[in-house]
């Protein structure tokens, strides 16, 4: 193979790479009554439901771990940060009626997260990050609020059904359901979904640090 033949069959294979699909292709993007969620050149469109929304709300902020509740008491319409942070105040979601109870291994997470966000506060205010120090703030209160609404007079447990559990259980199903669907779509997104999204207490998004996913909402 000549010099000039091995240089054409270079251009040709660098286009070929061009055209591959990226990252900053992969979109979760509500419309109506329906996503539009595309990953790595493959695409689907699913109708809406709250498994979809809650896979959303984690998608746009990995590594963050949320509480079943506070995902449960965002409405379906959340599509700004700020808005997201006013719902999370608000212990409500509609399913369970009642004072929330957080049993001892929701408060023993919680009490994890809150230390983990005074050093996250303390590193933002280090480095003068205002965006960074109000996000925290904003997250420090609302589970201040929730542990207000869980504790009586003298610091005793409120006592009502398990709802905390409840809500766990709840909010799991409804994103195994939706991680589920989306693999019988697109079933490179759902194997990646399915090993990046943790549930529990608090559910997370926690992409590979090498691969990270640029999504698009």
């Amino acid at each position: 193979m000549s010099a000039e033949q091995k240089g054409e069959r270079i251009r040709k294979s660098l286009a070929n790479c061009s055209s591959l699909p990226t990252h900053e292709e992969s979109l979760f993007l509500r419309q109506n009554d329906y996503w539009t969620i595309r990953y790595h050149g493959h695409a689907a469109s699913l109708k809406s439901t709250r498994g979809l929304h809650y896979l959303a709300v984690l998608l746009r902020d990995p590594g963050r771990e949320f509480h079943v509740r506070e995902l449960l008491a965002r409405p379906m319409d959340v599509s700004t940060p700020a808005a997201a942070v006013a719902a999370a105040g608000r212990v409500t979601g509609g399913l369970y009626a009642g004072v929330p109870v957080l049993d001892a291994q929701a408060k023993a997470e919680y009490k994890c997260r809150v230390n983990d966000l005074r050093q996250d506060l303390n590193q933002a205010e280090r480095f003068n990050d205002s965006q960074r120090r109000t996000e925290v703030k904003n997250e420090l209160q609302a589970i201040a609020d929730q542990l207000a609404s869980a504790v009586g007079l003298g610091g005793r447990d409120r006592k009502t059904s398990s709802d905390a559990e409840r809500a766990r259980s709840a909010v799991t199903k409804c994103i195994k359901k939706a991680v589920q669907k989306i693999g019988e779509a697109i079933p490179s997104l759902g194997y990646h979904l399915a090993a990046r999204i943790k549930t529990g207490y608090f559910c997370s998004y926690n992409p590979h640090p090498d691969r990270p996913v640029a999504w698009k909402f």
